[in-house]
């Protein structure tokens, strides 16, 4: 289940790899690369859509408003 400040009051299913590795630049401009799983595998995958100009709603099998218990539950 993921949310975004992009798309305010709501959360969706989205399917996303456990493990990744991403390829980048640092800031002296020289490769590099991380290798992530889990949480950060997600989070990772999350913001390069946004770089991509994708948002989790695009990606979801379902979308809804959650109610009030099921927000604090993602917030943990």
């Amino acid at each position: 289940i993921e949310a975004c400040l992009s798309v305010p009051g709501l959360v969706g299913e989205v399917e996303r790899h456990k493990s990744i590795i991403v390829k980048g630049l640092n800031r002296q401009g020289k490769p590099t690369k991380v290798k992530a799983e889990g949480w950060l595998a997600r989070i990772f995958q999350h913001e390069i859509d946004h770089l991509d100009g994708i948002i989790y709603t695009d990606r979801a099998s379902r979308v809804w408003q959650p109610k009030e218990d099921e927000e604090l539950a993602l917030a943990d």
